[in-house]
């Protein structure tokens, strides 16, 4: 009987002691990183379902005046109007929809090709080496080979009217009397094929990140490599025409200000840090709080210049290095506190 007791207490105070382990330990919410993602993935594919479909609608409106846009035009310039508006709308919708996940989806090397594909790559005619290897098929069989990529070199082009090859038609589209910047009537068959392969891309990736199996090295990978990227988004906001003006030369980056994108790459990284940051915390809660530091002061320091820039503030190109070195060194301060958390937890960080 008494020995009964002593193995009763004992199991008991063996399991008291595991929880008590469990208890204290904690592990990386990546499930939430992963589900992060797919929301706003998914909420892209909405969109570019819906872009899609007003390309089609579009495209057949356009055919049915056997593709002479002055004549379109003249039949039916409210219908067309509305439709390049609600394109327009809905673009911006899919594009920053994937901002918010490009900071994960290029930094992790299992998904990065999407983003090449979809957001970041470039055009054989401007990287005959290192552009990515794709064909994109229009709807009246031609093949374009390494176009770049889908929202920066083939549908914002067309829809803003930054490629003259792009362009059916100059028009007044807001009806003040005259034809200004970006009042275009989009190419159809550009506008359409681009359109389908936007949607088929986007479909893609969602595929790809329900298969996703996240780890930490996956986080930590995407971190690093991500947030030190300042420099290069900020040298295309001083080329656009948001610091050029009518100077600028770039097709890109005309619909929303490369601002945007920058915050929605940080805040994809800064969400996947307060899913991970728990481990770093219990190994070295100082460490963990300079990172949690670092990420507020970047994303405030960048939100601050684009709340400016929507007041009315335009900025020159001497203030645009500025503030772009000032953001590359935060970035690169950060990423090397990242990189130590990593190393600390003895992660195997893939920086190719």
């Amino acid at each position: 009987m008494v020995l009964r007791i002593l193995f009763a207490v004992v199991a008991c105070l063996l399991m008291a002691s595991v929880g008590v382990a469990q208890d204290s330990s904690v592990t990386a919410n990546l499930d939430a990183v992963q589900e992060y993602v797919l929301e706003n993935v998914s909420a892209m594919s909405d969109a570019t379902q819906e872009y899609l479909a007003t390309a089609q609608t579009y495209y057949d409106l356009i055919a049915e005046s056997n593709f002479d846009y002055q004549v379109a035009w003249d039949n039916h310039a409210e219908e067309l109007t509305q439709l390049v508006m609600d394109a327009r709308a809905v673009w911006i919708e899919a594009s920053t929809y994937y901002e918010s996940s490009e900071g994960i989806v290029a930094g992790v090397p299992s998904l990065a090709y999407y983003d090449v594909w979809i957001d970041a790559g470039a055009p054989a005619s401007e990287d005959s080496e290192g552009a990515l290897d794709w064909e994109l098929v229009l709807p009246n069989g031609d093949v374009w080979e390494s176009p770049g990529n889908f929202f920066h070199n083939l549908t914002e082009p067309a829809l803003w009217g930054t490629h003259p090859d792009f362009v059916g038609l100059d028009v007044d589209l807001d009806g003040d009397g005259e034809v200004s910047f970006s009042e275009v009537l989009p190419e159809a068959i550009i506008f359409l094929g681009a359109a389908q392969g936007l949607d088929m891309a986007t479909s893609e990736l969602l595929d790809a990140l329900e298969a996703w199996e996240p780890t930490l090295e996956d986080a930590f990978t995407a971190m690093v490599i991500m947030v030190p990227t300042m420099n290069e988004y900020f040298g295309q906001w001083k080329e656009s025409a948001y610091i050029a003006g009518d100077a600028s030369e770039s097709e890109s980056f005309i619909a929303l200000s490369r601002l945007v994108d920058i915050s929605g790459i940080l805040t994809g990284l800064d969400v996947t840090y307060d899913q991970v940051g728990v481990v770093v915390a219990e190994h070295d809660a100082d460490l963990h709080a300079q990172i949690d530091i670092g990420f507020n002061v970047l994303l405030t320091f960048v939100d601050d210049l684009y709340t400016q820039e929507q007041d009315g503030v335009v900025f020159n190109s001497e203030e645009a290095d500025f503030f772009g070195a000032e953001a590359q060194r935060q970035a690169e301060n950060l990423s090397a506190l990242l990189a130590q958390a990593a190393d600390e937890l003895e992660l195997e960080i893939v920086l190719e």
